[in-house]
């Protein structure tokens, strides 16, 4: 199967990932029409599993065309204003700036996300990009104004689906608190970056009423709790934090029984491919001593979790799309080497679970 689907028919049986449990079905598509039905079929062209609606939950595809040299600290890469990726940023003209967005949004598709969620740098031109390339993008956009600036606010809230955040570390607090209250008024979403490189207060961060959180690192067992209590996702990005040398401490976030989602942050990091994310982290819980297959609720989970609490996101995606998985034995815990492609769905089409 190539990672492009090629529009032909197949019969699939395999395992859909509800809620992350697998649950046996048969996917067949015919005359351009997809049906889902519990329970193996009796034969099939691939066996696979399946993912509806996966979306890539934190990206920042702009810097895709940078290519990056080895040994570079956090601080020297991302830190805004200075670190590498914010100056070769701030050179891109508009042609080269939709030429890497509409390479990541391609390359995406191939991987199999149905969508993906950027933190857009470049203020409201580059909310403007992303919309042209990638229609079906969920974009949150980043103020460019050295200080607080409504206009710009209000003209980013007209483009955007809501804003993504750098750390509470690396902007002033009233600042931040100004930003949360016109997101609010826009009803919109906010999302932000925590304890990726230090521990930062999580009581500050809950009291703008995030939608989601990402990366938290450095947080405590406690951080991790007030999160679940408050019903707050986090994504976290494990081959981002690697190259970093930071380890996500994801069964510590399942333990404390917070919703975890994935995403594969900055594309000059690693390509937006979520399987391959996905066997990262399923490493990374079974070296922290958890159960690998919980990886699937990072990936199938992200609908029921974090775009129903931020609904008006969800409405923003124009297509459907069910994630193939082809594989050579279902009985695997967890995915190996594979091809993911996507198909589009229509969910009032398919006759298992939830429409």
């Amino acid at each position: 199967m190539a990672g492009t689907f090629d529009g032909r028919d197949f019969i699939a049986g395999g395992y859909i990932i509800e809620h992350g449990q697998p649950e046996p079905c048969t996917v067949i598509r015919e005359d351009g029409s997809l049906s889902i039905d519990p329970g193996l079929p009796d034969r099939s062209d691939f066996t696979a599993y399946f993912i509806r609606d996966m979306v890539n939950g934190h990206t920042h595809c702009a810097d895709y065309g940078l290519r990056i040299p080895p040994g570079m600290s956090m601080e020297e890469l991302v830190a805004p204003p200075n670190g590498l990726k914010h100056r070769y940023l701030s050179g891109l003209d508009g042609t080269a700036l939709r030429k890497n967005i509409s390479a990541f949004s391609t390359a995406s598709a191939g991987h199999g996300s149905a969508s993906f969620i950027d933190f857009r740098e470049g203020g409201v031109e580059g909310c403007r990009a992303l919309r042209d390339c990638c229609p079906d993008a969920l974009i949150l956009g980043r103020p460019v104004s050295d200080g607080f600036d409504p206009e710009e606010m209000a003209e980013l809230l007209s483009v955007a689906d809501g804003i993504g955040l750098p750390s509470i570390s690396d902007m002033d607090r009233a600042y931040i608190e100004s930003v949360a209250d016109d997101v609010r008024r826009a009803r919109k979403v906010m999302a932000i970056h925590v304890s990726e490189r230090v521990r930062e207060d999580i009581d500050f961060v809950l009291s703008l009423d995030p939608a989601f959180v990402v990366h938290m690192c450095e947080a405590t067992d406690s951080d991790m709790s007030k999160c679940a209590e408050a019903e707050v996702p986090v994504v976290v990005c494990p081959t981002a934090n690697l190259y970093f040398g930071k380890e996500v401490p994801i069964v510590r976030m399942f333990d404390c029984g917070l919703d975890v989602a994935l995403g594969t942050d900055n594309g000059m990091l690693c390509e937006p491919d979520l399987v391959s994310e996905s066997t990262v982290l399923s490493g990374l819980i079974s070296r922290q001593g958890g159960d690998p297959e919980d990886v699937w609720k990072t990936l199938s989970n992200f609908t029921s979790k974090l775009l129903y609490r931020t609904s008006r996101m969800e409405g923003k995606i124009r297509e459907r799309y069910l994630t193939v998985i082809p594989v050579k034995t279902v009985e695997a815990p967890v995915l190996g080497p594979s091809t993911p492609f996507r198909v589009t769905f229509n969910r009032g089409e398919s006759r298992y679970g939830v429409q």
